[in-house]
C-alpha cells in the first residue's frame, strides 16, 4: 500500500473534491481517481459516496480516515527522525576525526604541524595521548564507521612488537601506512662537555643520568641502556627540558625536533642534540580504516601536513616514506632528484662509509649478496658483512626496506 494513496484519500476527504485534491498534489484528476480506485481495491471496500457536486465519506471511509491520518503522521515522524539523525551526523563530521597519538608525537616536532593541518580542514578534532598499545586498543575497540585515526611510533629495536601491532590492525580491517623515518638523538645542555662531541658512545650516555618521558620511549631506552641508567620518568616535558638545560641529566628526542621547533624551546633553554654512535631508528605511521584514509577530509589533511615536511625531506634528520599518504601535496607532485643525488644524500644521512657505498649502491639496484660479491670482486662473506652494517645504520632488516628508503629519497 503506497502512502501517497493514503494522502490522496485524506486530501479528498478534507476538501470533498477530487479536482481540489489533485491540484494540491500536482497530479491530474484522472490520476487522482485511478489512485483512489487502486486503494479501494487493496482495502476491499469503497471509501466515498459520490454526490452531484461533492465526495462524501461513507461508513468505511469514516472508520478508516483516522488510521490513514495516523499512518501519515507516523511517516512524517519517520522523515523528521531521519533528518535529525542526518543533522547529528553532519555535526559529527564537523567535529573531525578522533586521533589517538603516540606519546612521541607530543614530545617531538610532530604535534604542532599535525594540529595545524587538522585545524585548516576541520573546525574541531580531538586528540588523545597514548602509547602504541593504547593506540591499537582504541582503534580496535572503535565502532565501524567512526572517524578514528591512530599515530604509531615504531622503533627499530622492537621488530616483533611492531609486526604484532600491524598484524592486529590488518586482521580487523585497518590499514597501516608508514609516514616518516627518523632516529633519536641525545638531548644535552649546550654548555656541557657532551655537546662538544660529534657523536656519543654508550659509555658517554651512561656517564650522565637519563630523564625520559613516559610511554614507549621509556621502554625503548630501558632496552637500549638498562633500567639503572634512567633516573627519572616524567610526562612534563617542560620540566624535563629544564633539568637537561641545567646539566643535571640528559634525555632523548627525535632528530627532526631541531627542524620544527616553533616555540624555540631548544634555543631558549640552551639545549643541543648530539647523535648516538649506535642509534636506534623510529618510524611514524598512521592507521585507520581504508574508508577513513580514502576520505577527502583525510586526503586534504595529509596534503596540509606534507607541506610542512616536504620542506625538510632532504635533510639528514628525517625521510618521508613513499606511501599513499605522502603523495598528497598542494600542487599534486613531488620534485625528483637524480638517482646519484638521492643515493649520495642517503649515504651522507646515515653515515655509510666509503667502503660500504659500493655495496649500498648495488643493493639499491636490487643485487643479491652473491651478485654483489661477483661485481665488486669480494667474498660473499665480506659482502654480507657490509650488508649487515648498512642495514644496522639504516635501522632496517631487509632489502625491500632499503629500496623503500631509496625510492623515498628521490622525492623531496
Amino acid at each position: 500500500m503506497q502512502t501517497n494513496y493514503l494522502k490522496y484519500f485524506v486530501d479528498v476527504a478534507r476538501h470533498g473534491s477530487i479536482s481540489a485534491a489533485a491540484n494540491i498534489n500536482f497530479i491530474s484528476s484522472q490520476g487522482m481517481s485511478r489512485s483512489l480506485g487502486v486503494l479501494e481495491t487493496e482495502l476491499g471496500c469503497k471509501l466515498f459516496r459520490r454526490t452531484s457536486n461533492k465526495m462524501v465519506l461513507n461508513r468505511y471511509g469514516e472508520a478508516l480516515l483516522p488510521y490513514a491520518s495516523e499512518m501519515l503522521r507516523a511517516q512524517a515522524d519517520m522523515l523528521a527522525c531521519v533528518a535529525e539523525l542526518s543533522a547529528d551526523e553532519q555535526r559529527g563530521e564537523d567535529d573531525g576525526v578522533v586521533a589517538y597519538l603516540n606519546n612521541v608525537c607530543f614530545d617531538s616536532a610532530f604535534f604542532g604541524p599535525l594540529v595545524d593541518s587538522f585545524d585548516e580542514v576541520s573546525a574541531r578534532a580531538r586528540y588523545f595521548q597514548c602509547d602504541n598499545d593504547e593506540v591499537v586498543e582504541k582503534l580496535l575497540s572503535s565502532d565501524e564507521g567512526d572517524p578514528v585515526i591512530g599515530l604509531l611510533c615504531l622503533f627499530s629495536i622492537d621488530e616483533e612488537r611492531n609486526a604484532h601491532f600491524v598484524r592486529s590492525l590488518q586482521q580487523q580491517g585497518f590499514k597501516y601506512q608508514p609516514y616518516l623515518h627518523s632516529y633519536d638523538e641525545v638531548l644535552v645542555s649546550k654548555g656541557s662537555d657532551l655537546a662538544k662531541r660529534p657523536a656519543l658512545s654508550r659509555a658517554d650516555i651512561l656517564s650522565k643520568r637519563l630523564i625520559v618521558p613516559k610511554g614507549d620511549i621509556r621502554r625503548v631506552v630501558e632496552s637500549k641502556f638498562g633500567s639503572d641508567a634512567i633516573s627519572m620518568v616524567t610526562s612534563d616535558n617542560s620540566f624535563r627540558f629544564k633539568v637537561v638545560a641545567a646539566d643535571e641529566a640528559i634525555s632523548v628526542v627525535p632528530a627532526f625536533y631541531k627542524l620544527l621547533d616553533p616555540l624555540n624551546i631548544m634555543r631558549d633553554n640552551d639545549l643541543a642534540t648530539v647523535p648516538m654512535k649506535d642509534p636506534y631508528y623510529l618510524e611514524i605511521g598512521f592507521a585507520a580504516r581504508p574508508e577513513v584514509l580514502d576520505s577527502l577530509f583525510i586526503k586534504d589533511f595529509f596534503s596540509k601536513l606534507n607541506s610542512y615536511y616536504l620542506a625538510f625531506s632532504n635533510s639528514q634528520y628525517m625521510t618521508l616514506i613513499t606511501s599513499d599518504l605522502t603523495v598528497y601535496r598542494p600542487d599534486g607532485t613531488f620534485d625528483e632528484r637524480s638517482d646519484a643525488e638521492s643515493l649520495n644524500a642517503i649515504e651522507d644521512r646515515f653515515g655509510i662509509s666509503p667502503r660500504e657505498r659500493d655495496v649500498f649502491e648495488c643493493l639499491a639496484e636490487g643485487d643479491t649478496a652473491m651478485a654483489i660479491a661477483d661485481k665488486l670482486y669480494i667474498s660473499t662473506a665480506t659482502a654480507k658483512s657490509h650488508i649487515y652494517s648498512i642495514y644496522k645504520k639504516l635501522g632496517i632488516h631487509s632489502q625491500n626496506q632499503l629500496l623503500g628508503i631509496v625510492e623515498a629519497g628521490k622525492r623531496f
